[in-house]
């Protein structure tokens, strides 16, 4: 994701529980002023109130573009982020976001073929309301969660002037995964939207792969793994200054910094847009960004993924 910095102030009008962790909010400016206008499949970035800064797709905008909604998912074993927003806020709670940004772009085609998994109907909800609203003769949503409970927009989804275009799948309930390969096996005109996670992800890409790259959208927030289970906490020092701080086993450098009221620019915090590029002096980095390349990597790392291969690393701010 690349990205604009949060500028934008806007309230929480509504918050509701949608589905077991998941909770969706209205935004609308905090100056009452129409929010800029997105196109399908468009995100915002939203800095939460613990300094973080995090991704979400926009699924759904007022017709007058009054309101955003989006569906966060309680994350507690993530980075922060998504427990902060949902269990430090509050309808009238003020939060600053983006404005919005489109790397999941919806094309004019014959048909389309929609693949959501559990919190990956997001971007996905967007696009079929409106290929609902339009009547285009050509689409399937095929939505994939673990049960009922866990489902976001399943009420909705399930009535039954959605039935023809609609397939839902809930794993725990019919024992076994959905097999997609009667949909991708003969490649058609149609246009693939898939957003969920990686297995499902790398599973349509697999079969799909004989399929024009042009007819694959795919939408994935988490491109790289900014923490990882058997990451170990290390000390970041500040060159310049007599400061040095702890890394801990489950959050990243960027994060640390910030919780000690260090500031470090940053815009898509999942390594792939360079806006937290630091230079670095000593110690031993693990890059995990998807961004610098060759000699790069020998002075400069990504606060928002990389980490400290040994016990410190010294980096200038």
């Amino acid at each position: 994701m690349s990205g604009n910095e949060p500028s934008l102030e806007v309230v929480i009008k509504s918050k509701s529980q949608i589905a077991t962790n998941i909770y969706q909010f209205e935004l609308v400016r905090t100056d009452g002023a129409a929010l800029p206008g997105c196109e399908l499949g468009s995100h915002i970035s939203v800095e939460v109130p613990s300094g973080a800064h995090r991704w979400y797709s926009i699924c759904d905008v007022t017709e007058n573009s009054q309101s955003y909604f989006i569906a966060v998912k309680r994350e507690a074993g993530g980075r922060g982020g998504s427990v902060s927003l949902i269990d430090d806020t509050e309808v009238g709670s003020v939060l600053t976001i983006s404005e919005p940004e489109c790397e999941f772009e919806f094309v004019d085609a014959p048909g389309y073929l929609l693949i959501a998994g559990g919190i990956g109907i997001t971007p996905i909800y967007a696009m079929f309301k409106h290929l609902m609203k339009i009547g285009h003769p050509d689409f399937k949503l095929i939505y994939l969660s673990r049960c009922v409970a866990d489902a976001p927009f399943i009420e909705e989804l399930s009535q039954a002037k959605y039935k023809e275009h609609v397939l839902i799948h809930h794993s725990d309930e019919v024992g076994e995964r959905f097999d997609f390969w009667d949909m991708l096996e003969r490649p058609t005109a149609q246009h693939i939207y898939c957003c969920g996670p990686k297995g499902l992800m790398s599973e349509i890409k697999d079969m799909s792969g004989h399929w024009r790259q042009s007819q694959l959208h795919f939408e994935d927030f988490k491109p790289v793994e900014a923490v990882r289970v058997d990451d170990k906490p290390f000390i970041v020092r500040l060159a310049g200054f007599d400061t040095e701080v702890q890394v801990g086993e489950s959050e990243t450098m960027l994060d640390a910094l910030r919780r000690q009221g260090i500031k470090v620019h940053s815009s898509c915090e999942s390594g792939t847009c360079g806006s937290c590029k630091v230079a670095y002096l000593d110690g031993e980095v693990d890059h995990r960004d998807l961004v610098l390349e060759g000699d790069e990597k020998k002075s400069y790392l990504m606060a928002c993924v990389s980490r400290a291969a040994g016990e410190s690393i010294t980096v200038k701010i």
